[in-house]
Parts: C-alpha cells; sequence; structure tokens
C-alpha cells in the first residue's frame, strides 16, 4: 500500500507541504500564509512538524496513519480489559468500526483525537482506583488539554466517557440527583481547561460556524458507519453489529454495563441533535455513530455466559474481523489504483503552475467514496502548484489561501463539477463551471474523473499530452482559437493592426491601416490578442497586410484571398 486512499487526507498532503516547506517554495508564497495558532484540530498537523525532518512528507503521513488505528484499537481493546477484566469478543468487533466512514473520509485528527480519548479514558480508570486523590484530577487536566489541541471532538468524547461513568455510579448507589450533578460536575472540572482557548479560537473563527442536516442525510449516515467501497458488504456489515448488541440487550445472561451503555446513548443522542457541520467540520454528526457502537459493544460482558455461547460468539467476532480486514484491504487497493492513473499527469504540469482543479462526480448516487476530489493535493506537494481545493474556513485550519484574482475558484469546494447532462444539481456541470473559470488567474486546468464523451474544451485550452487518464489543458492566451491553433497568418497581421500593435512602416499602406482602426474602434476593443509575426510566403508583406487589414472586417470584399481561419471571424463578429 502505498499512500493512504483516504479522501480528505490528499487535501491535508498539500497543507502539510505548505506548513513544512512554505518558506522554501517562493512560487507559492503569494496564494498561501501559514500562521500556528492553538486551536483544537491540530494531531496530525504536530506529528507531521515532528516527524517530516527525519523520514520526509509523504513517509511521516503513512507513519500518522498506521499509528492512529494502532492506537484506536488499542484503547479498544484497554477499555474492555479495564471495564471487564479481559478482552471480549464483542471488543474484538468493535475493531472494524476505527476504519469507519470517518477514517475513510480522511478526518485524521478527529480519529487520531478519539484513539487517544479511549486511552486517556482508560488510564483515568485505573488512576481512581489508586491511593492518590490528586492522579486522576490531574491526568483529566492534562489529557483533556492534549486531545482538545488534537481535536474538540475527542475533547468531548472523553468527557462524555468520564460523565457517563460517573452518572452509572451514582445511579448503583442510588444518589440524590442534584447531589449526582455537583460530584459528576466536581470531578469532570479538570476537563474544562480547555474551554478558555477554545472561547478565543472561536471569537477569531466566527463563531459555532453550523450548517443543518435533514432526515435522509441522517439517515445515509447511519446505514454508512462502516462505508468502504461496496454497499453489499458493508450494509450488511452494519447489521452484524446492531444484532450483536440486539442479541445482548436481551439476553437474560448479559447484564449491561451502565458506564459504557450510557456512553453509547449519548453519542447516539448527540448524532440525532447535531447539525452536519460544527466549526466549519463536515460530517459533525455521522462521524459519531462508529463511536456509538464501539460504546455499545464494549458495554457488554461477557463473564455470565456459558461456554457455549461465548464461543459462539467468539467465531462470530473473529469472523467478522477477518471479513472486514479483507474487503476493507481490497478497496483500499482498488482506491489506491484509480488515484495512481490520474497522478502521471504530474509530469507534465511546470513547477509553480496554478491549477484549476476539477473533479467529476458521478451522477448517479454511489456508494463508492470520492477518493478523487481532493487529489490536487499531490500537485501542491509535489510540484509546488497552486491548486483550488484547499479548505479556506476561518479558524479550520492555520492555512490561509490568498488568491483574489481566482475569485470563487481559489479553493474548496470550487472543485466539484458534474458531468454534462446531468440531471441532478448539487454541483455546477463541467462545461458551466468551465465557462466561468478566470483563465487569466490560471496557467492549467486538470480534470480527473470520468469525462463525458466527445469533450472539447474551451477555445483558450490546448490539451497537454501526459501519460496518465483525465484531461490536462494549458491555459492560452486570448487569442487561441480551437479549431486552428495560434492564429493564421492572415488573423496575424489583421488582428495586429486592428489592435495597433504593428509599426506601419510603409506609406502605401498607413492610411488604410489607420481607417480600418477607426472604423472598427469598438470591435478593435475586444481583439487584445497576441502578436504572433510571420511572413508571407511567395507574397509582398505590404500588399499582404493592407489586404488583410480591411478583410475581417468587410471593408474590400475583392481582398477575399488572404487565409482567415474561421476562429477569427466568429471573434470579430462578437462571440
Amino acid at each position: 500500500m502505498g499512500f493512504p486512499p483516504l479522501v480528505d487526507l490528499y487535501g491535508h498532503l498539500g497543507r502539510y507541504a505548505m506548513q513544512t516547506d512554505l518558506a522554501n517554495r517562493p512560487e507559492l508564497q503569494p496564494y498561501y500564509s501559514y500562521e500556528w495558532r492553538l486551536i483544537g484540530n491540530l494531531g496530525a498537523d504536530l506529528l507531521v512538524e515532528l516527524l517530516h525532518r527525519w523520514l520526509g512528507l509523504e513517509p511521516a503521513i503513512r507513519l500518522i496513519v498506521l499509528a492512529t488505528q494502532a492506537l484506536a484499537a488499542a484503547g479498544i481493546l484497554l477499555m474492555s480489559r479495564a471495564l471487564h477484566g479481559r478482552i471480549t469478543p464483542f471488543a474484538i468487533a468493535a475493531l472494524p468500526l476505527i476504519y469507519g466512514l470517518p477514517f475513510n473520509y480522511g478526518f485524521l485528527n478527529f480519529s487520531l483525537g478519539m484513539a487517544l480519548a479511549m486511552l486517556a479514558f482508560t488510564l483515568w480508570l485505573h488512576l481512581r482506583r489508586g491511593t492518590s486523590r490528586l492522579a486522576a484530577p490531574l491526568w483529566l487536566a492534562i489529557s483533556g488539554l492534549g486531545v482538545w489541541v488534537c481535536h474538540t471532538y475527542g475533547w468531548a468524547f472523553l468527557g462524555l466517557l468520564c460523565g457517563s461513568t460517573l452518572l452509572a455510579e451514582a445511579i448503583a448507589a442510588r444518589e440524590r440527583p442534584l447531589a449526582a450533578v455537583g460530584r459528576i460536575v466536581a470531578t469532570c472540572a479538570p476537563l474544562l481547561l480547555p474551554l478558555i482557548p477554545m472561547i478565543v479560537w472561536r471569537s477569531e473563527a466566527g463563531g459555532l460556524n453550523l450548517d443543518s442536516s435533514g432526515f435522509m442525510y441522517k439517515l445515509l449516515g447511519l446505514v454508512s458507519a462502516l462505508r468502504v467501497k461496496w454497499a453489499i458488504i458493508d450494509v450488511p456489515s452494519l447489521f452484524v453489529v446492531v444484532a450483536l448488541i440486539y442479541w445482548a440487550v436481551r439476553s437474560t445472561a448479559v447484564r449491561i454495563d451502565l458506564r459504557l451503555g450510557i456512553a453509547a446513548l449519548l453519542c447516539f443522542a448527540f448524532f440525532l441533535i447535531l447539525p452536519k457541520t460544527v466549526f466549519g467540520s463536515a460530517g459533525a454528526d455521522v462521524r459519531l455513530v462508529p463511536y456509538a457502537l464501539i460504546c455499545a459493544l464494549l458495554a457488554v460482558p461477557v463473564g455470565a455466559l456459558g461456554s457455549t455461547a461465548l464461543r459462539r460468539v467468539t467465531v462470530i467476532a473473529l469472523g467478522f474481523l477477518a471479513i472486514r480486514t479483507v474487503t476493507t484491504g481490497a478497496a483500499y487497493a482498488q482506491y489506491e489504483a484509480r488515484t495512481e492513473a490520474f497522478l502521471p499527469a504530474l509530469d507534465a504540469i511546470p513547477r509553480g503552475a496554478r491549477v484549476a482543479f476539477f473533479s467529476i462526480s458521478p451522477c448517479a448516487p454511489t456508494w463508492d467514496l470520492p477518493v478523487l476530489d481532493h487529489s490536487a493535493g499531490f500537485a501542491m506537494a509535489r510540484r509546488s502548484v497552486f491548486v483550488n481545493d484547499q479548505w479556506n474556513v476561518p479558524g479550520l485550519t492555520p492555512l490561509t489561501v490568498h488568491y483574489p484574482a481566482a475569485g470563487a475558484f481559489a479553493q474548496d469546494p470550487s472543485q466539484f463539477v458534474l458531468p454534462d447532462g446531468c440531471d441532478r444539481h448539487f454541483y455546477p456541470h463541467l462545461s458551466q463551471t468551465l465557462a466561468q473559470v478566470p483563465y487569466d488567474a490560471f496557467t492549467h486546468v486538470w480534470i480527473i474523473g470520468d469525462l463525458p464523451e466527445g469533450f472539447r474544451p474551451p477555445a483558450r485550452l490546448r490539451p497537454v499530452p501526459h501519460a496518465g487518464a483525465g484531461a490536462l489543458l494549458a491555459v492560452q492566451p486570448i487569442g487561441y482559437f480551437a479549431d486552428g491553433g495560434a492564429l493564421r497568418l492572415g488573423d496575424r497581421f489583421a488582428v495586429a493592426a486592428l489592435i495597433g500593435r504593428v509599426r506601419v512602416n510603409s506609406q502605401r499602406c498607413a492610411k488604410t491601416a489607420i481607417a480600418a482602426l477607426r472604423r472598427t474602434a469598438i470591435r478593435a476593443a475586444r481583439c487584445r490578442l497576441t502578436v504572433i509575426r510571420g511572413k508571407a510566403a511567395g507574397r509582398s508583406r505590404i500588399a499582404t497586410l493592407c489586404r488583410l487589414v480591411i478583410q475581417p472586417v468587410g471593408l474590400a470584399a475583392e481582398t477575399k484571398k488572404a487565409p482567415v481561419s474561421r476562429g477569427f471571424r466568429a471573434f470579430t463578429a462578437g462571440r
């Protein structure tokens, strides 16, 4: 496996390149700035900063991805051992959930924060059983701040786990409600330390930055907990998890551990309540579903199960883990191959280019993950290229995009398009988008995805030969026509005369040229075209110039022998 094929991770790769090497890339300094600040979304960024000097950028990211999943797996297994004194088969069945939708979308800081929260919670449980009264509160203060810096959701998840544990203890002890609330708040108070930097962060970034979601979005997020590539495998896999939880709840031999049972219910409740975007982070609600299921599975003890039932559950859990491991690995291999098919185009993009990148989304609904959406991050990292796929949400990351000339095409989500002829409208169509691009702000256009049949780029775009899939197009100066490439000889002299960029050295032709310019002043204003000088083979240069100055505007019908292209005729007609 090469670079992990996670949707947003390709875009993060570009950001990490700016983070670690922008000072050595003067060609990108006018467009990007990177300013470190204390925010609740820096987990992988800090690790990249620590590791890239020894490993290189891309190897460091690979190691961080592997470490994130190793920490998450360790968190699940250690939580099971801390809660039940053993690693239960239900904990084994929970392991595939760390490869759920949030991780596959490349929410790396989030996944790392949730993994660290589970580990911090496990250690907190151990410290509470010790003799020191200060160890557990001190650990909550330190770990809470560290997990918050990694990702705000990890910090909230840690508070949810600790609060659920304290609430379960209060229920078991039958404490009075007010006394129970006071004890929970007092015990979890050290976790409130990050509130100060968080208030500063969000006041500078513009508040909560919310975006609501509808019922169908919630339903899709619920069934997508294990979404990787094939719905025929992923959806039944979710039913296996739900069936295990349902069996445990219904079984008379199992008594659900309230500590994680309450946590699971709270996670699911927040999934239902939260909007889809919080603090500028998309999928704020659906990313909680895998962790609600993890908590529900970890809440199932096995001490009272008979040997036969335990053996059956263990076989199911191990089989489930094996199937999910194989199918997830196969899906990643296919996603990686799909991405690699487009990357050879990078060799044809000059360093320091400015690329308008577009990813064509399928028109029909698909279960596949959109792994190509941010693959332009490779161009940023490997070719020092400006691309329009970086997130520029205030406070979301330390990276800021500065390119007003590109307008709306300077940042995400301007790269998303639909194929022409698609009857859906959640993104603009390809031809519509290409007609709106400010081409003077870019040197190239890179289109990946399934190009429509018979695709013809706009007149100013020239195909660039390359070895990869997709289309790479170079932006030409005004005056390039797709039907004939560069301006033909007749066009060259005509345009040059119309805009006054050719010196008319002959007295025989000067009056004619001036008259033509006066009579076509309006059209001349449109014709700011690049002048390419040429020689008229077998003709007098002066005579050819005089004829071609007047031919495109119809001043002398008898001079139609001059070769003028269809492209120029259309231009002078006002197209």
